[in-house]
């Protein structure tokens, strides 16, 4: 089985765009808004200009379980990959 990068600390090691599967199952991607952090994944990881596809964000912190697993960072999978984060 390929090893997966784990974040599991609260502090500012997610980007907006990120990808995540949470504990519970549920996946999320980070916002770039203040207060509500996470969002429900679009369908895209890329907007029509091949930038990370940011949401405006619809629950705080919290509505992400943890430990969460990256999926995606910057429109790609990184299953496998080493993150600096």
């Amino acid at each position: 089985m390929t090893d997966v990068h784990k974040i599991t600390t609260l502090d500012a090691v997610w980007k907006p765009g990120d990808v995540v599967f949470d504990a519970n199952g549920a996946i999320w991607v980070r916002s770039d808004h203040v207060k509500w952090v996470w969002s429900h994944p679009s369908g895209a990881t890329r907007d029509i200009h091949g930038q990370a596809s940011v949401p405006d964000g619809s629950v705080e912190e919290d509505a992400a379980v943890r430990p969460l697993l990256l999926l995606v960072r910057d429109g790609q999978a990184v299953a496998g990959k080493l993150i600096e984060a």
